[in-house]
């Protein structure tokens, strides 16, 4: 009966996360410099999703966006080094097609899990392109 009670706790934590529609309309309104963000840089945007979570729109490099939503509980983040050393946290990549405007999703933290995404994040940064960045996650040995 604990056991169930944990589970289902775990599950409301959770789900207080935006889901991928929720980041990807936080995107759109940093693109179209909506007024919904708290503070407002060229660079990110800072929006508050719930009492207990903000999220971080941060354009990495030209064409590529990552959405961050992370707990300010029992956090006091001051800068944006800080709020992206947070281990607790959800987060997409986006790329965007500025010839059509379209936006694609790349990749998320839950599907790839929180130390491959960091990877596949600090390659983008690092190379400044998705297709150069890809190099320096797929040769990372697999454990088994």
């Amino acid at each position: 009966m604990t056991e169930l009670i944990d589970r289902l706790l775990i599950a409301f934590e959770v789900s207080r996360y935006p889901n991928y529609s929720q980041a990807r309309a936080y995107l759109v309104n940093f693109l179209r410099r909506g007024k919904r963000a708290f503070i407002r840089t060229k660079r990110y945007a800072y929006y508050q999703h719930s009492p207990s979570l903000r999220v971080i729109v941060i354009r990495l490099v030209p064409g590529i966006f990552e959405v961050r939503a992370y707990p300010v509980d029992g956090f006091c983040f001051v800068t944006l080094e800080e709020v992206l050393k947070a281990e607790d946290f959800r987060a997409w990549l986006f790329a965007l097609d500025y010839r059509t405007s379209q936006i694609n999703y790349i990749t998320g933290s839950q599907r790839e899990g929180i130390e491959l995404y960091k990877l596949i994040r600090l390659g983008i940064k690092k190379k400044g392109k998705l297709a150069s960045a890809s190099q320096s996650y797929l040769s990372i040995p697999t454990q088994g």
